[in-house]
């Protein structure tokens, strides 16, 4: 009996099921496989990562020349080979990957929102490389939190910038998330768009809140009671010139 097409199994998540099968339109063959890797929320520099439900699927198959070809759901269009001197901007944190695969990948939070998309989407293709070409893979360490009754507000300001935000490393203690994020925005430097995501939340009961680095954006975090997540919103949305997106992270296990 043949194998059923992951595209076609109704015991998969339609999100899963839905790569491959675009795998399988565009390749005109059934995917070997699919991967996710999840979104990850560096807080404090990466000195606490928290995963979010949000992420990056791929699903291919192997190829013998060792080069990795990627297409995009998202970008159809703008398909990529590595190694090669002309990666498009979607495919570039995957540019150094190594080892022979097809992969069709989707990615469904823009790049410098907040989450690391780009992280997820290099996650998401080791994962696929190390199972189907051998390909050495060391997945980051995600720490799920266990602050019951609040909420991880992630603030997408829209803006995008070429220039390189530079990040001072966090060593302070981070025992109290709210005064550690407060703190770690004083040391860094921001850009007014987060400078004004950060007041807004603080000023409407936000335990704490701090920048986020995640180029090209200038996203901000702020750690919020789950009750008054509705009216830290509208004080940002208020606060800021463009109208914000918002994530909303649960910090219970």
């Amino acid at each position: 009996m043949d194998a059923v097409d992951i595209a076609d199994r109704p015991d998969v998540a339609p999100e899963l099921r839905l790569v491959p099968h675009a795998f399988r339109r565009t390749f005109g063959r059934s995917a070997a496989g699919v991967w996710y890797a999840p979104g990850v929320l560096r807080l404090l520099g990466g000195a606490v990562r928290v995963p979010g439900k949000w992420g990056a699927i791929v699903a291919g198959d192997r190829r013998d020349d060792g080069l990795l070809e990627l297409v995009s759901v998202n970008r159809p269009t703008e398909r990529a080979l590595v190694p090669s001197d002309e990666v498009p901007a979607w495919a570039l944190p995957v540019r150094g990957a190594g080892g022979g695969a097809t992969l069709m990948c989707s990615v469904d939070l823009p790049q410098g929102s907040g989450l690391s998309a780009g992280l997820a989407l290099r996650a998401a293709v080791g994962l696929a490389l190390r199972e189907l070409a051998g390909v050495a893979f060391e997945e980051e360490p995600v720490v799920p939190l266990d602050l019951p009754g609040q909420r991880l507000l992630v603030v997408d300001t829209r803006v995008r910038r070429v220039e390189p935000q530079v990040e001072r490393p966090w060593a302070g203690d981070t025992a109290d998330l709210g005064a550690a994020l407060t703190a770690y925005h004083a040391a860094q430097d921001s850009d007014p768009e987060q400078d004004v995501v950060v007041r807004a939340a603080l000023e409407a009961g936000a335990r704490g809140a701090s920048l986020l680095v995640d180029p090209p954006g200038r996203p901000a975090v702020a750690l919020v009671d789950a009750d008054l997540v509705p009216a830290v919103k509208r004080a940002i949305t208020g606060a800021a010139e463009l109208p914000p997106r918002y994530l909303t992270i649960s910090t219970a296990p």
